[in-house]
C-alpha cells in the first residue's frame, strides 16, 4: 500500500458542527441530544444525556446522528491541558436516532465508494491525528476549539476502498470482541443486582421462610454505620500534582467505569509525585471499595479485585471493609437506588453535588448475618472474578488494537 500521495478529507465528506438548542426546552425524556461531554474516547455516551421533545426531529437532517456516525469534539481543553477533549473522536453506536448539538460534529461522507465510514473513523482516532487537530486549537487552554475546516484539512492517504475495507474490518473485530465482552459485564452486573435485591431488599434469601424478623431484619441482621465496617473511610489527593507525558496513572472520577478503573485515560504524573501519594494512602489496596464522589456520586462503585499501580484524586473514594462485611456486599449496597435516594442528605453542592465523608461515616446500613454473607460469597465472587476477567480481556485487546492502528495506516503492515 503506498501513502504517497494524499487528499484533504474535505475532498470526501463534509464537517457539520451541531444546532444550537435552547436549554429551556431539554427534557427528562425523549430524543437524545449528543453533546462534546457526550464524546468520549471511542463512544458515544448516552448515560446522563439531555433531551429533545420528538417535535424537534423537524430540525434538517444534518443535525440527525444515526448509528454509525463519526462523531468528533470540536470543543474541549487544549492540548497542553490534561486529557484533552478536543478533536476527540467515537462512533455513534446506538439504535436510536439522536440530535447534534452545536460544537459537537458528525462527518457525513459525500461518496461511500470513495471513503469507508469504518477506516475514516480509525483514521481519525490515531494519536497523531488528534494530537495535531488539538495543537491548532484557538481559545483559552481549558475551552480550545477547532473548526469543521480545520478537520476538513486532514490529510488523508489515497489507498482503494477494497484496502479501506479490510483494514477497517482487521480492526473492527478487535472492537467487537470488546463490545461482546462490555455486554457480558453488564449482563452479569444486572443478575447480581437482581439477586442483591432479591436477598437485602425483600428478604427473600435463603432459608427466609423459617426465619425470625426482629424490628424488621431477620434475626441476626443489624443496622450499622458505615465506621462501624471500614477500617478507614478517606478520599483521594486534595491537590493535583503536575501532569507529565510519560509517567504513572492518577485516577480521577471521569475515568471510573461500572467494573473498575480505565487506566488508558488516566493522566500520567511523575514518580516522585506517585510516591509521595501512595505514601499518603492515596492508592487504592486490593478489596477496596471505591465509588464516584463528586459529580454523579455513586454513579460508580466498585471492588479493587487485583492490585493496581495507580493514585486517585478527591474525587473518588476509598472504603476499606474490615473483617465484618463482605466488600461486594458492601459495593451492591453503596449501588443499589434505595441507598442513593437516602444519599442525598449527605451531599453538598447544587452545581456539583460532593458526599460529605464526615457525614457519610455515620450513614446506616443492613449486615447480614455471617450465614447470609457466605451464601452470597459462595454466589457472587465466581461472577465479580468472571467480570474482572473479562475487563482484562478488553485491556489487551485494546493495547492490540492501538498497537495495530497506526502500523495498518502507514502501510507497515500490509492487507
Amino acid at each position: 500500500m503506498s501513502i504517497a500521495e494524499q487528499q484533504s478529507l474535505g475532498d470526501f465528506a463534509k464537517v457539520i458542527s451541531g444546532y444550537a438548542f435552547k436549554s429551556k426546552d431539554f427534557i427528562e425524556s425523549g430524543v437524545p441530544v449528543v453533546k462534546i461531554a457526550n464524546i468520549k474516547h471511542e463512544h458515544v455516551i448516552l448515560e446522563n444525556a439531555q433531551f429533545l421533545p420528538k417535535d424537534f426531529l423537524t430540525v434538517p437532517d444534518r443535525y440527525h446522528v444515526r448509528e454509525g456516525d463519526v462523531m468528533i469534539s470540536l470543543t474541549g481543553s487544549h492540548v497542553s491541558q490534561p486529557n484533552s477533549v478536543v478533536g476527540r473522536v467515537a462512533r455513534y453506536r446506538h439504535d436510536s436516532v439522536a440530535l447534534l448539538n452545536q460544537r459537537a460534529a458528525r462527518v457525513v461522507i459525500h461518496d461511500p465508494a470513495s471513503l469507508d465510514q469504518a477506516f475514516l473513523y480509525y483514521f481519525l482516532r490515531q494519536k497523531e491525528v488528534t494530537y495535531a487537530l488539538a495543537l491548532n486549537a484557538s481559545g483559552a487552554a481549558n475551552q480550545a476549539n477547532i473548526s469543521p475546516t480545520d478537520v476538513e484539512s486532514v490529510k488523508l492517504p489515497l489507498i482503494s476502498l477494497a484496502t479501506q475495507t479490510r483494514i477497517a474490518a482487521i480492526l473492527s473485530a478487535y472492537d467487537d470482541l470488546i463490545q461482546n465482552n462490555r455486554r457480558r459485564i453488564a449482563l452479569l452486573e444486572q443478575a447480581v443486582r437482581l439477586l442483591y435485591r432479591e436477598w437485602f431488599v425483600h428478604f427473600r434469601f435463603p432459608g427466609h421462610e423459617t426465619a425470625n424478623f426482629v424490628d424488621g431484619l431477620p434475626e441476626g441482621w443489624e443496622r450499622v454505620k458505615l465506621e462501624d465496617v471500614c477500617t478507614r473511610i478517606t478520599d483521594g489527593s486534595h491537590a493535583s500534582p503536575k501532569s507529565v507525558d510519560e509517567g504513572l496513572p492518577m485516577a480521577s472520577v471521569k475515568d471510573m467505569r461500572d467494573w473498575g478503573i480505565e487506566t488508558k485515560g488516566c493522566r500520567q504524573i511523575g514518580s516522585d509525585d506517585f510516591d509521595q501519594l501512595v505514601k499518603a494512602d492515596c492508592k487504592p489496596l486490593l478489596n477496596d471499595v471505591l465509588i464516584a464522589k463528586d459529580g454523579s456520586y455513586l454513579k460508580h462503585c466498585f471492588v479493587i479485585q487485583k492490585e493496581i499501580d495507580l493514585v486517585i484524586l478527591s474525587s473518588i473514594a476509598i472504603l476499606r471493609p474490615n473483617d465484618r462485611i463482605d466488600p461486594q456486599y458492601l459495593s451492591f449496597t453503596l449501588r443499589d437506588p434505595h441507598i442513593k435516594e437516602r444519599m442525598k442528605g449527605y451531599v453538598s453542592g447544587a452545581a456539583l453535588p460532593r458526599i460529605i465523608l464526615r457525614e457519610f461515616r455515620g450513614f446506616e446500613i443492613t449486615l447480614p448475618n455471617e450465614e447470609a454473607q457466605a451464601e452470597w460469597i459462595a454466589r457472587i465472587h465466581p461472577i465479580a472474578r468472571q467480570c474482572g476477567l473479562l475487563i482484562e480481556q478488553n485491556e489487551q485487546l485494546t493495547k492490540a488494537r492501538d498497537l495495530l492502528l497506526p502500523r495498518l495506516m502507514d502501510g507497515r503492515i500490509p492487507v
